[in-house]
């Protein structure tokens, strides 16, 4: 999976990255808004990175709407 945060900030009063994110993954182009629970602000743009890296690993381990696994 290679991708790119084209956007992302951090709500100090919910504690969340707002983020959204685009890239490729088994040869399909994607675009993901979403937005992940975090404690404290990531600080760094590699640490903003990492934690968005983590939660599209997340995302496409759920199946779709169709019951299979996005990497099918």
């Amino acid at each position: 999976m290679e991708f790119k945060v084209t956007s992302a900030r951090y709500d100090v009063d919910l504690k969340q990255l707002i983020y959204t994110a685009s890239g490729t993954s088994c040869g399909g182009r994607f675009t993901v808004s979403s937005q992940v629970k975090c404690l404290k602000p990531p600080g760094t743009p590699e640490r903003t990175h990492l934690v968005v890296l983590l939660a599209l690993t997340e995302h496409f381990r759920m199946r779709s709407a169709s019951g299979r696994t996005w990497n099918n």
